[in-house]
């Protein structure tokens, strides 16, 4: 029996515990967190940006003409625009813009006025010819950045937070360093996202994100000793998160720690986003139990496996489990025949019918061996207890 699930775990399981430590595991997280935008921090940075740059605007543009043309409309839409009446603002703002068509303040609030009615394409276009006439200003094409994001356009978003960064790095903070990690993830740019987790997660250790995304890599890469440290800072930092629960459990389960890989695949399935994948870990920790010859904890590891398996996995999971209730047959029935007594009988029973259900489930991943068992072994045992239960139990058969 031992060498039969031997067979099983090398021909079989190897390309669940793919899924598990490698590719599939690692693409599935990705997936995860490249599913939703982030327009919170994308917002906030766009509401810095632009204010800073208003700020930053007289400054660079030097001494100014007595009469600016545009300058009453423009003092009319700010007030409207700073105390949020931005359908007010809009008609005086836009009027001054047309009277200053250079004036990158006007383009730049302008922007702000389209953002606060959601009109965000045409934001960007506005903050396109504010960055156009005053380019030393970077904090419009931080903003053209922050409104990409919006869009959920994450190659521009990064690649404008790039540009405007490498022209005045004094603009990083932990919520632009947070947001460039993000984007660059999203973006799928891997070397721009590693560069911006490793100044993030040195210079702001507490910001929780960089470390999610420098674990993910490492997890792709195979790098189990820097990955595992690297989400062990996630989850310090953000304990109930359920994605980092489950690829912490990933890396345990690299790292041979199966109980507690176990723990951390528990907790992430009480999200169902994260059920079937934490279902691919406790698989591969009950394989290992199965085995290591601990029978008994397979089959409870390999039953809660089952209960968020996805299809495809689920006749892997069943034949493993099937196997682990065949190996607890043998103590269970010296413990019957030793006790003579009926408890001890159904409990034999009951790993006889459930091991007979999960390999008939699995049969078609190894009829060879399967096929055997179901028709002889099983119905050997079948036979011993009908006899037990006869004797022990007064012909008293579980419900």
């Amino acid at each position: 029996m031992r060498a039969t699930a031997r067979h099983l775990f090398h021909a079989g399981l190897a390309a669940a515990l793919w899924a598990v430590s490698g590719g599939a595991a690692a693409a599935s997280a990705q997936a995860n967190g490249q599913g939703g935008a982030a327009p919170s921090s994308a917002l906030l940075i766009f509401q810095r940006a632009t204010e800073s740059a208003r700020a930053a605007f007289p400054r660079l543009a030097g001494a100014q003409p007595r009469v600016v043309p545009g300058s009453a409309q423009y003092q009319t839409a700010l007030a409207r625009l700073q105390a949020g009446q931005y359908a007010e603002a809009f008609m005086p703002m836009r009027e001054a813009v047309r009277l200053n068509s250079t004036s990158a303040l006007y383009h730049g609030d302008l922007a702000v006025v389209y953002g606060g009615l959601d009109r965000w394409d045409e934001a960007a276009i506005e903050l396109v010819l504010a960055r156009n006439s005053q380019g030393e200003n970077q904090w419009y094409t931080v903003a053209l950045a922050a409104v990409k994001a919006m869009r959920q356009q994450w190659m521009d978003a990064a690649a404008n937070l790039d540009a405007a960064v490498a022209a005045d790095s004094g603009i990083i903070d932990s919520v632009v360093a947070e947001s460039a990690v993000q984007w660059s993830w999203r973006a799928r740019r891997n070397q721009q996202m590693m560069a911006w987790a490793q100044l993030a997660t040195q210079r702001y250790p507490g910001t929780a994100e960089p470390w999610l995304r420098m674990a993910n890599w490492y997890q792709q890469q195979r790098d189990t000793t820097r990955g595992a440290a690297a989400i062990r800072r996630y989850v310090a930092l953000r304990p109930e998160d359920h994605t980092g629960q489950f690829l912490f459990s990933v890396f345990l389960f690299d790292l041979g720690q199966n109980d507690s890989a176990l723990a951390f695949a528990a907790e992430a399935a009480v999200d169902t986003a994260n059920r079937e994948r934490a279902s691919q870990v406790m698989f591969g920790v009950g394989a290992r139990m199965l085995l290591a010859g601990r029978h008994d904890t397979a089959a409870v590891v390999l039953a809660r496996a089952l209960e968020g398996a996805a299809a495809e996995l689920r006749p892997r999971v069943s034949l493993f489990l099937g196997h682990a209730h065949l190996g607890r047959i043998p103590r269970l029935d010296s413990l019957a025949e030793r006790g003579r007594a009926c408890a001890p009988a159904m409990r034999l029973d009951s790993a006889v019918t459930l091991a007979a259900s999960n390999l008939e489930a699995g049969l078609a991943l190894d009829s060879a061996r399967v096929a055997p068992i179901l028709a002889s072994t099983i119905p050997q045992y079948r036979q011993r207890i009908t006899a037990m239960v006869n004797q022990f139990c007064g012909a008293r058969r579980r419900p």
